[in-house]
């Protein structure tokens, strides 16, 4: 007692109990319970069981775990320890008497304080059974240890688990599944037990893995079925080893991308695409069969791999990676005052309509979006082969699903716009995205009549759907769309069907003759001649006993620096910078170097334009946070929603589309034809530009007309600054609270300009106009924004 430090907790009366304990299992589960109630957790410090030598007795002895001595390290890493010669005791034995296990406290006292909650201990936060179980049955379904901790916490209220013990007990539950097998084995199992059509190859000699390629059975009959378009892509940094994971993705009849195959692969040169094309090739059923139009980056290894193993496929380039890499040379080539002369002069070129459309316009958003994705369940590169296949897996099943309910959509169920008479051999027999096309196309009818050079036919030669004039063709003669019109890419409806071979194809399923050329070849050998047949044939027999092994170069994968000092500059675990993304921060460093050296705060004031400001009223000003202009040159307006939108300034010719397309939509015609009566023409026709550079007056942005067109387009609410200032709701939908809310500002009487303001300003008057003709839920608009509109109210006559 007297050496014992200030500090002194006495827990003796909570374990002094004179009850007796059937087993020892018992003993340890009291002792945990009620130290779980008194903030005090244990180590069993020994356990001994009577043998009948000298010495040995049933017994068990319970330590404070803070109990031992603090061990100095002299290492530089932050290593803690928990001990502090803390002197609790408990002894229990087993009584001789027979009653059973008895509990003897030999020191109840404590040199330290109990803390108030044992959340985060390692020993009480261990997992129990049935948390064990829980943790395994949500990793399985791959769901992210930050919510499989959630999930425990609300499972098991008392738990005090922490995320650190969850991760260890995936980590057990891996290797528990993999077993003794290497990571390659591991994972030839796993594609053998998917049904995966796979090949592989390795170094020279080496049993180092070169290239793997596989392809789930399903998405081999998807390519059968629908082999016109494939886009391919490589990514980087997917896994520890630092091979390139390259994905071949095709496209449905219902737009919906789906995965053909993957390869990993140790290098981007031609010899390496070329063998992953050869293994692509094999899975077409037929030998003249080929994908007519190959979509890819400039990748000049990956163009000339398909120029060798598909010579008459069309290889397109993507307009994503075009328009980057075209801004990356403008920056480092043409002074600034030209780039956008030579950005808007490039979009011309882009815009054309023709062949070359239906590749880039058809499948840029689509591929992005599925290639986003595959990145998105890959995660960080820290991961090896396994992991990142059945992150792979998982995607294909999730896009499977969606691509068989998409067949049975377009199958089962009729779309309001294509009830007519007029779509009747077609419903139920295409597609509804063909469908859609087509019912868009069929507006065009109204001015294009059966002229075929008013037409274009961009939609008959690009998509293989009947375009506006021989659709008016159709509805002069009275004759109802043939099915024949639709190209047989979008008349595929399903993917259970059966991959039925050629008849000059046969020979190369058939193994009759190989087999017996290989016993042959076996009963002529010696035996080390046997012996050598025997393990390459046992390679293709038992893939998951191979002994190829992965690249043994591994990255570092840790996220810190344990050094002292910086991280390196390029240091990136997750993926590589683009070319055009080392232009742009080159760029933006040299422009910052450029810039007098002036406060932040200074700069961000510059960009207020207070000629513009002082155009507005004079109530509202103290709500503007700056003003952002953009070029003039008759598109201002456009520029402005189309950068408020997030496509950016230059994408001004979208948002003109996106709005000639709004204002003939057929579920709001009858509302345009009332809103804009005999305006209607004329409204429309100001949207249709003949180039894209400066604009004359009747083709600039006007309100109130192109203001309904852009709440309605785009479910937002639009503010206009100028005389008057106006607010426009949207007409046909219900209010909703997280609305994003564009502020455009009128002035020079010539210009429109961005205006980012505070929030929760107040909002000026609506049109009569959009009182008038709004639907009944729109009026949720004005109850909605009641407060902010009475508000402006309030400030007019006042400063009037």
């Amino acid at each position: 007692m007297e050496n014992l430090p200030k500090i002194c907790v006495d827990t003796t009366d909570a374990f002094m109990t004179t009850e007796r304990f059937g087993t020892r299992e018992e003993v340890i589960r009291w002792i945990k319970e009620v130290g779980i109630d008194n903030k005090v957790t244990f180590i069993i410090s020994r356990s001994d069981t009577e043998t009948g030598k000298r010495g040995r007795s049933n017994k068990i002895i319970f330590d404070c775990d803070k109990g031992g001595k603090h061990k100095i390290s002299d290492s530089g890493t932050q290593s803690a320890s928990k001990k502090c010669g803390c002197p609790f005791k408990i002894r229990s034995t087993l009584g001789k008497d027979g009653s059973g296990w008895k509990i003897d406290v030999k020191c109840g006292l404590h040199n330290h304080g109990l803390p108030d909650r044992l959340e985060g201990h390692s020993f009480i936060g261990r997992l129990t059974t049935d948390e064990k179980q829980h943790v395994a049955d949500l990793a399985k379904r791959h769901v992210a240890p930050r919510n499989i901790l959630l999930s425990l916490q609300d499972k098991f209220p008392e738990n005090v688990t922490r995320i650190t013990q969850v991760y260890k007990h995936k980590s057990v539950i891996e290797k528990e599944i993999r077993g003794p097998r290497s990571e390659i084995q591991h994972l030839f199992k796993l594609i053998e037990d998917a049904g995966y059509v796979y090949w592989s190859r390795k170094q020279d000699d080496s049993e180092v893995v070169r290239e793997i390629f596989w392809a789930h059975p399903d998405s081999v009959k998807l390519l059968n079925i629908f082999p016109i378009v494939l886009v391919m892509d490589s990514t980087y940094k997917t896994n520890k080893y630092r091979q390139h994971l390259f994905e071949i993705v095709g496209m449905t009849s219902t737009e919906l991308t789906f995965a053909v195959g993957f390869a990993y692969m140790e290098s981007e040169q031609t010899e390496n695409f070329c063998w992953v094309l050869e293994k692509l090739k094999e899975l077409f059923v037929k030998k003249d069969m080929c994908p007519q139009m190959i979509l890819t980056d400039r990748d000049l290894a990956l163009m000339k791999a398909i120029e060798v193993v598909f010579p008459n496929s069309i290889n397109l380039l993507c307009r994503f990676h075009i328009n980057k890499n075209v801004g990356a040379k403008c920056k480092q080539h043409v002074v600034n005052d030209l780039q956008k002369t030579i950005d808007t002069l490039w979009m011309e070129v882009v815009w054309a309509s023709d062949e070359v459309e239906y590749g880039q316009r058809l499948h840029q958003l689509e591929v992005e979006s599925a290639h986003w994705k595959l990145k998105q369940m890959l995660g960080n590169s820290i991961g090896d082969m396994v992991k990142c296949w059945e992150a792979m897996n998982n995607n294909l099943r999730l896009q499977l699903g969606n691509i068989r309910a998409s067949f049975q959509k377009s199958f089962y169920e009729v779309e309001h716009a294509h009830v007519s008479p007029f779509y009747g051999y077609l419903r139920g027999s295409v597609s509804r995205a063909a469908l859609r096309r087509i019912a868009e196309e069929l507006l065009r009818v109204d001015y294009v009549g059966t002229n075929r050079q008013i037409c274009g036919c961009t939609l008959r030669t690009s998509y293989g759907l009947p375009c506006a004039c021989e659709l008016g063709r159709y509805r002069v003669g009275g004759i109802l769309i043939p099915i024949d019109a639709v190209h047989v890419h979008w008349r595929k409806l399903t993917m259970e069907v059966e991959l039925e071979i050629g008849e000059d194809d046969g020979s190369e399923v058939d193994m009759t003759a190989a087999m017996d050329e290989l016993w042959r070849r076996f009963r002529s050998l010696d035996v080390i001649g046997k012996r050598a047949l025997r393990s390459r044939v046992c390679e293709l027999a038992y893939p998951t006993m191979t002994t190829l092994c992965p690249p043994p170069e591994k990255i570092k994968t840790k996220g810190g620096v344990k050094k002292k000092g910086k991280k390196p500059a390029d240091y990136d675990v997750y993926r590589d910078p683009s070319y055009h993304e080392y232009v742009d921060k080159a760029s933006q460093s040299s422009q910052r170097q450029s810039q007098p050296s002036q406060t932040s705060k200074k700069i961000k004031l510059s960009k207020k334009q207070p000629q513009f400001i002082v155009q507005f009223p004079n109530h509202i000003r103290s709500y503007i946070e700056d003003v952002v202009n953009v070029e003039s040159d008759g598109n201002c307006g456009f520029r402005v929603i189309a950068s408020l939108h997030g496509y950016g300034e230059d994408a001004w010719p979208m948002v003109r589309r996106e709005l000639g397309l709004e204002i003939i939509d057929k579920d709001r015609s009858t509302l345009y034809d009332k809103l804009f009566s005999n305006r209607l023409s004329a409204v429309r026709e100001s949207l249709m530009i003949e180039s894209f550079g400066s604009q004359p007056p009747e083709k600039w942005m006007s309100l109130p007309d192109m203001g309904y067109l852009i709440v309605n387009r785009y479910n937002v609410v639009l503010v206009c600054l100028g005389n008057p200032c106006i607010t426009f709701f949207p007409m046909t939908s219900s209010h909703s609270p997280n609305v994003s809310i564009y502020c455009i500002g009128f002035v020079n009487q010539n210009h429109w300009v961005q205006v980012n303001m505070k929030e929760g300003f107040p909002l000026p008057p609506v049109t009569l106009d959009w009182k008038k003709f709004r639907s009944h839920i729109a009026t949720t608009w004005m109850l909605g924004f009641a407060g902010r509109m009475q508000h402006w109210q309030l400030l007019t006559p006042v400063l009037a």
